[in-house]
């Protein structure tokens, strides 16, 4: 179930006259009112009171509790008058922090209306308020004082007193229904401070008397010009949710009829526990009624959502919604595009520049003081081990080209705009990295490279239609490597010590424009267990490394400016690797524009491997690289010096697979299935450790991958099985998955699936 968050804000409101028919309620003047279930008008002359209304109760001074009636709905029948009203109790906090709620859920009003004289009667839980008023001429707000008894509940501590003369009010909160424009403002963790601009309709349902009214219709983010959606999240869906008083809460579901997310919460959970929740109201401006927050006001969870580690698929922010025609959401500042996206290029080609607009166009047409600029170049995603690029150049570069305007600032300096005013941004794009330095420690695996590469400019206003004071046009652009693997990942079953695994293909294809040097085959062995060898910079022919080899371990050299390396090595004589290199076209080789070498790579698992759990290995591919103060030459790379394989082999097993542990699926289109892929398992009679294998359960799949199989519930020595697997992504760009094997005294062997929506 998708969690949903969101928030309301409670602003003020100001008196208006509404002359409205919807959906059957009828809110007039003085002149008289009705509502379904009320008569065609009031024979004492008196407004109606049937409608939305919002009130506003005075607490105790003794604040012995705090709160009342906050919103509902009432209907009037001549005299008579009924209807309900959510209300909410709560106790001061005796440390000084927010107040405790003690109870809250819908009250039952009754009462009469004689003239503007207004009594009311509203039983809230085990507490019962008693309200006289008088309504304004227009009909539009009531003022009065009530009396509460004391909680008579049983079990506890009362949650309200009883008091005299406490002063309340309310207002007339009109329709929500019409046509609506205005945004989303983004305060995610990857969409903070874009502005997404949506359109749609609202229809507020019919006035039963109850605490609230149904609310129904759709929002859409696509532009009507261009039918493309710059969210991420959703491009339309329809709501369906309430109004109490002055408080919204809409349920968003997608095209799928699922519930992609929420607008508003309960007033009363506002900000609970530093959510950041706020309640989403409707409320007067000078320039017409919108919906809006004091804070997060929405959130949306679908799988095409940005995620990170602790935040998964969501994004939440400000909204402001304005009903009708109204530009009261209308932002001051604009930034166009919203978002600026460069196609991938390649590390040594030419750099390719795009524009950013900044205009103030700000309705009040004052001119603005105290915005600021910051551009922020970030290195690739999930590089978290702070290795980037060898050469040290910035991704992306941003000059103010108008000359003379006011924007062209120091990063972060103040300047002013005036109405219509603009400047023009260019960025430029020269990618200098396709991946972080190293994929282990927290950085990020070769499967998924390469990075999107990173750029933001942020422009800071003193003012802004809702809460969120920023205003971001996240600048993204690929940096390809000239040798691009054949896969980025290699993954072997488990072997017996010294038996060697059946040889996986790998091949790399040069994609630039230039040949590019390989190094030379060089011994990689370590004299003792987890010895760590200096990779120089920059790479030259004759460097004393191997062009291709494998390594267990990477980190940071102290002085930043190169990685250091364990290779992979048996610590004892003759020092073997536990993946074997043979059938070697790549090392040594000038490697032509469009070229292609080739490897085998063989999993031998040495002596070390009966002590460990797996391996998790990377290949090492060393080419002739540019340094930082050079141009390109005809055999070199930018990015030489790398780890674009990941080598991964399962625990020690009798549990033989073929052709390997993995399966790599490529790129498929979104909702589409693959072609099936077959894995063979095979209990090896000829394992030290051989014996009937019995399976824990079925196998367990995660990601957008099925499998199906005819393994018995126990697999003896000789004797195997085969496991098809299929993929069907649900969402774009990398999608991994796997396939858990648990068999005896929960052992484990582990599937590993790779493939890419498109």
């Amino acid at each position: 179930m998708r969690r949903l968050t969101s928030n309301l804000m409670s602003s003020r409101t100001k008196s208006h006259l509404w002359i409205v028919l919807l959906a059957g309620t009828i809110v007039l003047s003085a002149c008289g009112g009705g509502s379904k279930g009320s008569s065609g008008g009031n024979s004492q002359g008196s407004a109606s009171i049937s409608g939305n209304w919002q009130f506003t109760f005075g607490s105790p001074s003794d604040q012995s509790f705090i709160g009342g009636l906050q919103g509902g709905f009432l209907l009037q029948k001549n005299g008579s008058v009924t209807g309900a009203a959510v209300y909410s109790i709560s106790l001061p906090d005796p440390n000084g922090g927010s107040p405790i709620l003690c109870n809250s859920g819908s009250a039952p009003i009754t009462g009469t209306l004689s003239s503007q004289n207004l009594s009311l009667t509203a039983v809230a839980g085990a507490q019962t308020f008693v309200l006289t008023g008088t309504m304004s001429s227009d009909g539009s707000a009531i003022t009065g004082t009530y009396t509460s008894t004391a909680d008579t509940s049983s079990g506890g501590a009362a949650c309200g007193t009883a008091q005299t003369g406490l002063p309340w009010s309310a207002k007339l909160v009109p329709p929500l229904t019409g046509t609506i424009q205005g945004a989303f403002h983004s305060t995610g963790f990857a969409l903070g401070g874009q502005v997404f601009p949506l359109t749609g309709t609202l229809a507020q349902g019919e006035n039963v008397g109850a605490s609230n009214a149904s609310v129904t219709g759709t929002l859409t983010f696509v532009d009507p010009v261009s039918l493309l959606s710059d969210y991420p999240c959703l491009d339309t869906a329809t709501v369906t949710g309430q109004i109490s008083g002055n408080t919204v809460i809409l349920q968003l579901f997608g095209i799928d009829g699922l519930n992609d997310g929420q607008i508003g919460i309960q007033a009363s959970q506002a900000n609970q526990g530093g959510s950041g929740a706020y309640p989403v109201t409707f409320d007067s401006t000078p320039t017409g009624y919108i919906l809006h927050s004091v804070g997060q006001g929405y959130v949306v969870n679908t799988k095409s959502c940005p995620t990170n580690a602790s935040v998964n698929l969501e994004d939440v922010g400000d909204i402001c919604l304005a009903l009708g025609g109204s530009t009261a959401c209308q932002q001051p500042i604009t930034l166009s595009p919203g978002a600026l996206i460069f196609s991938p290029q390649s590390l040594d080609s030419a750099p390719a520049t795009q524009t950013i607009t900044l205009a103030y166009n700000d309705p009040s047409g004052a001119t603005v003081n105290g915005l600021s600029l910051q551009w922020t170049v970030e290195s690739g995603t999930g590089s978290e081990t702070g290795q980037t690029s060898f050469t040290g150049q910035p991704n992306f570069t941003i000059t103010d080209t108008t000359a003379g305007d006011p924007c062209g600032v120091p990063n972060g300096s103040t300047f002013s705009l005036g109405p219509g005013q603009s400047c023009t941004f260019t960025v430029t794009f020269a990618p200098q990295e396709g991946c972080s330095w190293l994929p282990m420690g927290g950085g990020t695996a070769p499967a998924r490279c390469p990075l999107p590469l990173i750029a933001t400019l942020t422009v800071n206003s003193p003012v802004s239609a809702d809460n969120n004071l920023a205003f971001r046009v996240p600048v993204t652009g690929t940096g390809l490597s000239a040798l691009t693997p054949s896969t980025a990942e290699l993954d072997f079953g488990p072997g017996a010590v010294g038996e060697a695994s059946l040889p996986q293909l790998l091949s790399f294809t040069n994609h630039s424009s230039h040949p590019v040097q390989i190094l030379p085959s060089a011994p990689c062995v370590n004299a003792t267990l987890d010895q760590f060898h200096t990779l120089p910079y920059p790479l030259i022919v004759g460097s004393p490394v191997s062009g291709l080899q494998t390594v267990s371990d990477l980190r940071q050299d102290t002085n930043n400016s190169t990685i250091d390396y364990s290779c992979d090595s048996d610590p004892t004589p003759p020092h073997l690797p536990n993946f074997q290199i043979s059938d070697d076209t790549c090392s040594g080789t000038l490697i032509a524009p469009e070229a292609t070498c080739s490897l085998q790579i063989v999993f031998v698992p040495q002596p070390l491997y009966t002590q460990l759990n797996g391996f998790d290995y990377f290949l090492e591919l060393n080419s002739v690289r540019c340094a930082a103060t050079e141009n390109v030459t005809s055999n070199c790379e930018l990015d030489g010096g790398r780890f674009p394989v990941e080598l991964r082999a399962n625990p020690p097993s009798p549990l033989r697979m073929s052709p390997g542990a993995g399966l790599d699926f490529g790129g498929q289109p979104v909702a589409k299935g693959s072609a099936k892929q077959i894995i063979t398992l095979f209990n090896d009679p000829n394992d030290p450790n051989s014996a009937t294998i019995n399976f824990v359960g079925k196998l367990s799949v995660k990601g957008d991958y099925s499998e199906t199989d005819d393994c018995p519930f126990s697999l003896s020595p000789g004797n195997g099985c085969t496991i098809t697997v299929g993929f069907k992504p649900k969402i774009l760009g990398f999608d991994p998955g796997t396939i858990t094997i648990a068999y005896d005294n929960a052992l484990v062997q582990t599937i590993y699936l790779r493939g890419t929506g498109q």
